[in-house]
């Protein structure tokens, strides 16, 4: 799936929206804090391309309810 760079931004600025505390567990990539899902994101690498997937299917799934 192409990200746009759009999409790539509007992920992080959600993830910069959440609490410190959080973390992100994903079977096939291992567990994240929030910095490091971040540092993901902003490097546009094979973990912050999949972490972004996973959120752009829950975002579009989500607007589908309504």
């Amino acid at each position: 799936m192409a990200i746009t760079e759009e999409e790539f931004l509007l992920i992080e600025k959600r993830f910069e929206a959440w609490n410190e505390n959080f973390m992100v567990s994903c079977v096939q990539l291992g567990n994240f804090t929030k910095d490091d899902v971040l540092d993901h994101i902003k490097a546009r690498d094979e973990v912050g391309q999949k972490i972004a997937e996973i959120q752009l299917y829950y975002l579009k799934k989500l607007k589908e309810r309504k």
